[in-house]
């Protein structure tokens, strides 16, 4: 039986019999494991705050060749980001955080780069008092992890240049007119590709150049700065190439797209 200490941010918890949850938590060297937390739902056993979603912990855990749920022997809580909980609109991007990696896939290997990820963002929406461009940093790191960030060098239907380079400036966009990111293609489609698809959302001009200096940079203080707009565009682009990546809808988007531009 081999047993593992490590850090873990808990992304998903159910109640388990009267007073137990299972806790499934992203690890700092293991990827993600679940297993029974006894005492979870208990605030007598001292547990209940370690259940918590978002919640950092310090787990030792067994675990035993084919079988589900790991044993975890210990949970000390580290770190409890409570505004997380107590702020509506932090709570719905920490669910969508949680909710995309819920879904991947994370080799032991890669492990500390997808906590870490979490982890630091964690950190900034904590204290931040708007977290959309945490949340469009995230998605960013997230799909360079995965290995799917997409090509906005050159169109991928026809080849065509997509930017116009400026002396001592970053590239403009070649046209004045929409751009498509396509899911499908892994990239840009240029005006004279665009097309009717599921796949395909818009991107007007200023919003494919700042997502170009954002993704060279993964910077949040890029020059180029962000309108509503932007936020607003790369928000639906890139839910539909998460979408079209992981096969399936992800649920707190539809309540966090609601929440942050409602107004």
């Amino acid at each position: 039986m081999k047993v593992i200490e490590t850090d873990g941010i808990v992304l998903k918890t159910m109640d388990f019999k009267e007073k137990d949850s299972i806790l499934t938590f992203l690890t700092r060297e293991v990827g993600k494991r679940a297993g029974v937390l006894h005492g979870g739902k208990s605030v007598r056993s001292g547990n209940a705050a370690k259940a918590e979603l978002f919640v950092l912990n310090q787990f030792e855990f067994s675990e035993k060749p084919n079988t589900e749920l790991v044993r975890i022997r210990k949970c000390e809580l580290r770190e409890s980001y409570p505004s997380l909980r107590q702020n509506f609109s932090k709570f719905l991007n920490a669910s969508y955080f949680s909710e995309l990696l819920l879904q991947c896939e994370i080799p032991s290997v890669d492990s500390q780069d997808y906590f870490d990820l979490l982890k630091n963002t964690m950190s900034l929406l904590s204290e931040a008092q708007t977290g959309t461009e945490i949340k469009l940093n995230f998605e960013m790191r997230l799909l360079k992890l995965l290995g799917i960030p997409p090509n906005l060098d050159n169109c991928l239907q026809c080849g065509g240049e997509l930017w116009e380079e400026e002396s001592g400036r970053n590239p403009a966009p070649k046209f004045s007119v929409p751009y498509q990111l396509d899911a499908n293609l892994g990239g840009i489609r240029c005006p004279k590709c665009c097309i009717r698809s599921p796949y395909s959302t818009s991107l007007h001009p200023g919003s494919l150049a700042f997502f170009r200096v954002r993704q060279k940079t993964l910077q949040s203080e890029s020059v180029i700065r962000p309108t509503q707009n932007n936020l607003k565009e790369l928000d639906q682009a890139l839910y539909v190439y998460f979408r079209h990546f992981f096969g399936r809808n992800l649920k707190s988007h539809r309540i966090l797209k609601d929440n942050s531009w409602k107004n």
